[in-house]
């Protein structure tokens, strides 16, 4: 039905209209909340294009490094997140670290745009659902995220809203859906799990995220997709809600309208990184990713890179250190030229001090007198 998600946010809009300390942030959403979302091809924005908002953006993933980001409060990145420009990829983190912006991303953006940028936290655990619907828990009904979560999935109203039984509520995993493993445990805080996904793909987390930066910048990511929710309106109803209060959260935060609100490390007692642990084994060297790993896609196999010509190229200003590459690198890792992987090489390797692209020896000298540049993130390569 075609109006089934407008009809959706309307009710969660006039269900906080009527709790007085949601009404105002309900109110300053609908004046001043900006939201942007990136399509990717197995992500529709139908959840999005409802949703109660000054401003509902959406672009191409080919037009992403061309957008302000920090005139959106959200950015959503839909899955798969392989056709957004490397370009982008230093104005997300810009947008994050320094300005202090919120992305939501989805599914195999986790390995494609996540890992990338901001190594360290999470993960993609390399194994790959099927097509199903699992049963989830929520893991903290009391943060601001889960705000209504589980009075509505605990009401009478629920199970008549669908297939829902009262107090559950499902999701749906995609084919090859990308299973989320957490590396730091003490900045990533996980909203909702599945021990159904546990069992068979050995990773619980179903939405979670973490804070970067000094500014209040954060990252949410989730499996699946936002508009695969089967269990009748009821499990999409529990989707439209989450949603609504990320954006209400930010708004409510940018423009301070119920006191400074408690960041992360306030929230739960740890300690928010200020930037991405160093020393993870295999991050900070991440192999480009196609479509083509998570099998049953057809993809090149080639490292992603910027194209000029589209106006996708970086701000050449930026500069990033050679540096040489101590650890063994698995079986697994591309050049970033494309020539092969590192399995038996017998010389130096270095890596881009700016993304940690690496780079077989010759393959570096080649690319430095040829372009002067780094292949993935494009920053002038000091050597």
């Amino acid at each position: 039905m075609p109006d089934e998600w407008k009809d959706l946010y309307g009710e969660i809009k006039a269900r906080k209209l009527s709790q007085s300390a949601k009404a105002n942030i309900v109110k300053k959403v609908e004046k001043s909340g900006k939201l942007l979302f990136i399509l990717g091809k197995y992500e529709k924005s139908t959840v999005v294009d409802k949703i109660y908002a000054a401003q509902r953006d959406v672009c191409k993933p080919e037009h992403a490094a061309k957008k302000i980001l920090s005139e959106y409060d959200v950015v959503v990145i839909g899955c798969p997140g392989t056709e957004i420009p490397k370009a982008a990829f230093t104005k997300f983190r810009d947008y994050v670290y320094e300005k202090g912006g919120w992305l939501f991303s989805t599914d195999w953006a986790l390995r494609s745009v996540i890992e990338p940028i901001f190594p360290g936290y999470i993960r993609w655990n390399e194994e790959k659902t099927d097509d199903c619907v699992v049963k989830c828990e929520i893991d903290d009904p009391h943060h601001p995220f889960m705000d209504d979560v589980q009075e509505v999935t605990h009401s009478d109203e629920w199970s008549k809203k669908g297939k829902e039984a009262k107090g559950e509520f499902h999701w749906w995993l995609e084919d090859k859906s990308f299973p989320i493993e957490v590396i730091n445990s003490k900045a990533v805080k996980v909203l909702i799990s599945s021990q159904e996904i546990y069992m068979k793909w050995k990773a619980a987390p179903v939405l979670c995220y973490f804070d970067v930066g000094t500014t209040g910048g954060r990252v949410i990511h989730q499996i699946s997709h936002t508009h695969l929710q089967k269990g009748g309106i009821g499990g999409k109803y529990v989707l439209a809600l989450i949603l609504s209060n990320i954006l209400d959260e930010r708004v409510a935060l940018r423009y301070n309208l119920k006191g400074q609100a408690p960041s992360y490390s306030q929230y739960d007692g740890t300690s928010t990184p200020s930037a991405a642990p160093k020393g993870t084994p295999g991050y900070g060297n991440l192999p480009a990713w196609t479509e083509a790993d998570a099998g049953g896609y057809a993809g090149s196999g080639e490292p992603m890179q910027p194209d000029a010509s589209k106006g996708d190229a970086p701000d050449l200003a930026e500069t990033a250190m050679v540096q040489e590459e101590m650890q063994k690198l698995p079986p697994t890792q591309k050049c970033a030229l494309g020539d092969g992987n590192f399995e038996d090489t017998i010389g130096k390797i270095f890596k881009c001090g700016g993304c940690g692209a690496p780079y077989h020896e010759s393959c570096l000298n080649f690319q430095i007198s040829a372009e002067g540049t780094c292949k993935i993130c494009g920053r002038i390569l000091l050597y």
